[in-house]
């Protein structure tokens, strides 16, 4: 048989919205950036491409990178999904294996090998802004050419 709740007195109706309206712990995960990364340093590496996985909720590029020792460590840079990054040219291809990639990006606070992209260079000089970066750099370009337009516009009038 079926269960079911009754909403009959104001303290559960109250209690049934308070149980809706909390987030649950595993969506806070998801986006608990903070937790993981340092938003306050920015780490560039250089290395052979390994791998990407263009998936949803989030993608990962896999970097090989030398370190100081000449050993060989696998770097991943997290990045946002396969729908966001798709929307700005990304393919499964686009990487070709060992070519040589440099990503920027912030951190891992744990001090692994990992970090959140800002941006990746390929080899060939082409930039990949992390979706939120490209949004913000188009935004302060819009907002510099409609500066620009209405200096235009105050030196025509005078």
């Amino acid at each position: 048989m079926p269960s079911t709740i009754c909403l009959r007195s104001p303290a559960s109706v109250c209690v049934a919205i308070l149980m809706c309206a909390l987030p649950l712990p595993g969506a806070l995960a998801h986006h608990a950036f903070v937790a993981v990364y340092n938003p306050r340093e920015t780490a560039t590496i250089e290395g052979e491409f390994a791998g990407l996985q263009l998936v949803n909720p989030h993608a990962w590029v896999y970097i090989d990178v030398a370190d100081e020792n000449g050993r060989i460590e696998q770097w991943t840079v997290e990045a946002a999904g396969k729908l966001s990054l798709a929307r700005r040219g990304w393919t499964d291809d686009m990487f070709q294996q060992g070519e040589v990639i440099t990503a920027v990006g912030h951190p891992a606070l744990s001090g692994d090998t990992a970090m959140w992209m800002v941006k990746i260079v390929k080899s060939d000089g082409r930039e990949y802004f992390a979706p939120n970066v490209e949004d913000a750099n188009a935004i302060e370009a819009e907002r510099r050419e409609r500066a620009r337009r209405a200096q235009e516009q105050a030196r025509e009038q005078q």
